[in-house]
């Protein structure tokens, strides 16, 4: 998934999916029991996570400190309480990296490299439909010290002043930011009224004016591009989960149905394998909804671009789920008519006989550029022994080879993280290639772990060459 906002925000109700499709959220009747599907059991029951130790909480903080040694870092908790139309109340993830706490509102972690301390400052119980939810206010006492490792609890009324002193002494503010630019959504002159990161780096150049405010962006998210053996598990976990759904979701695709039929069992899969919901909202989008250009509008139409899907056509399933607070992102290119036609079949095990090439060229230390050389490689190593019948599959094969665009992104808390330049040992990618010839526009993803030997795909099992996917399509 190539994001452009917070993961799992879903813009549209879950029972406005139902509505339309006029669906209950269950399985379609046609779904097949759960042993039909290949890869891995799932685990019984809803999981609940694999929580960060107060010691690994310790270490990133302090290896944050190490990377920013003179800085006063500022990560806020999620502002307010979750929109309707969420299925979930999700954390910033940054704040929930950096302590462990998955749920909790109206608190400012204070990363203080010069005193080398962490201070969680805490406030009111936060409040929905003008109530407070007393259940989830989190306690400024010693209990929170020893669920985070943090030095110091305060009351959020000494944030500001203590901020002050800080700064007086010669420390230098540092913010999270939004990991792409995110438009203010407020006319030229007037402050800026989206994206946390942005409305937060107003308040805190209106409470410290003239301070020079500096970015802690890339620091964090080198600290998370490689994950922990806590953070590898819980990952694995949500491969599984969103593999389900993904399955779930491509036998749910025929001709005469719309889109909203496809997107509402992937939903409801990630629910009934135990996941905490989707990750983000189910791209199931067929034809030309396929094509990236047109898909991104979706984060602005009512209806995420609805459309009944028609015979002959290809759809872009992409999809995750999310569970202990993590994310997870994988995708398959899926015939509408359950088999790909003409030349569809040769430009996809082409594009996947790339794509592998590029998975085998993955190890800790190789550059992320040299992945997408090698699947070009492959391409162009096709082309010049002749891997072709035809002069049309030749002209494929050469806009292949120019054309792909071999995206890779992290996977983490967030289901689309920044990237470093090279992998590591312990680094969970997506590598998403987009293709796109005549009305077809061609996706694939999986999730990945990068070891030391090589790569370990952790959604393999999902069908993916033309003959395995029709085989799935029409068991």
């Amino acid at each position: 998934m190539t994001r452009f906002s917070s993961p799992a925000r879903a813009t549209l109700l879950l029972a406005a999916v139902f509505a339309v499709t006029g669906l209950s959220c269950q399985a379609p009747a046609d779904a097949p029991a759960s042993g039909d599907f290949p890869g891995p059991p799932l685990p019984m029951g809803a999981e609940p996570g694999v929580t960060a130790s107060v010691g690994e909480l310790r270490e990133r903080r302090g290896a944050l400190m190490s990377a920013l040694p003179r800085a006063l870092v500022v990560l806020a908790a999620e502002p307010a309480a979750k929109a309707m139309e969420q299925p979930g109340w999700i954390q910033n993830p940054s704040f929930f990296y950096f302590t462990g706490l998955l749920e909790g509102t109206n608190a400012v972690l204070l990363v203080d490299a010069a005193n080398s301390e962490s201070v969680l400052f805490v406030g009111p119980a936060p409040s929905a439909f003008g109530a407070p939810a007393t259940d989830v206010a989190l306690p400024a006492d010693a209990t929170l010290t020893e669920r985070t490792g943090v030095d110091r609890v305060l009351p959020w009324d000494e944030f500001v002043p203590h901020v002050e002193r800080r700064l007086r002494s010669g420390a230098r503010l540092h913010l999270d930011t939004a990991r792409r630019p995110v438009p203010s959504g407020s006319p030229p002159g007037m402050p800026p009224l989206t994206d946390t990161a942005n409305l937060w780096r107003h308040a805190m150049e209106s409470a410290f004016p003239g301070q020079t405010i500096e970015s802690a962006a890339d620091a964090i998210a080198t600290l998370r591009w490689k994950k922990s053996p806590r953070e590898q598990e819980q990952m694995r976990r949500n491969a599984l989960y969103s593999a389900r759904a993904l399955m779930r979701g491509m036998r749910a695709v025929r001709a005469g149905l719309p889109e909203r039929h496809a997107e509402a069992a992937v939903v409801s899969a990630c629910l009934e394998a135990g996941a905490n919901g989707p990750s983000f909202w189910p791209w199931m989008q067929s034809g030309p909804n396929a094509h990236f250009d047109r898909l991104i509008n979706s984060f602005h139409v009512y209806d995420n671009l609805n459309r009944v899907m028609q015979a002959g056509e290809v759809l872009r399933a992409d999809i995750g789920c999310m569970a202990g607070g993590y994310g997870g992102d994988v995708g398959r290119t899926v015939p509408v008519s359950g088999r790909f036609e003409g030349e569809q079949a040769f430009i996809w095990d082409r594009l996947v006989g790339a794509y592998r090439a590029g998975i085998d060229a993955m190890r800790a230390g190789v550059a992320l550029e040299d992945v997408g050389t090698a699947s070009t490689r492959h391409l162009e190593e096709a082309l010049s022994r002749g891997d072709y019948t035809s002069p049309a599959e030749r002209d494929i094969l050469e806009a292949m080879a120019s054309g792909i665009d071999w995206h890779i992104h992290g996977i983490g808390i967030e289901s689309a993280e920044p990237n470093t330049d090279v992998l590591e040992a312990g680094t969970v990618i997506a590598y998403e290639p987009m293709f796109v010839w005549g009305e077809n526009a061609y996706y694939l993803e999986d999730m990945i772990l990068i070891t030391d030997s090589g790569a370990d795909v952790l959604t393999a099992h999902v069908p993916t060459s033309a003959a395995d996917i029709a085989s799935f399509l029409n068991p």
